[in-house]
């Protein structure tokens, strides 16, 4: 009976990928001090900024960190969905006159 070698190599190579180390930190696993240490020298839109969420599907808070830049995109994102929810051709109260 013969093993095929690709069934002996692609263990070893998901192995070997898995012990691979990301050059990007784990932020929230960091602490407020070693987040404040890695901003000081980062440029403002890639500063990491922590922040707790609550799910909706949960009471457990959650800290969720990221960068500036993403936080930014989510918060447009957001503004966008709404956006796109808000009804069309409905007064939003009277007009200002001079």
């Amino acid at each position: 009976m013969k093993i095929p070698w690709l069934a002996l190599f692609l263990p070893l190579l998901v192995t070997v990928a898995g012990c691979v180390a990301s050059d990007t930190p784990n932020f929230n696993r960091m602490t407020e001090e070693e987040i404040f240490a890695y901003n000081l020298d980062q440029p403002l839109m890639k500063k990491i900024y922590c922040f707790e969420e609550n799910e909706t599907s949960t009471f457990i808070r959650r800290r969720r960190c990221m960068t500036v830049e993403n936080y930014v995109y989510r918060l447009e994102k957001a503004v966008l969905t709404l956006d796109v929810m808000q009804p069309t051709g409905i007064s939003r109260g009277p007009a200002l006159r001079d």
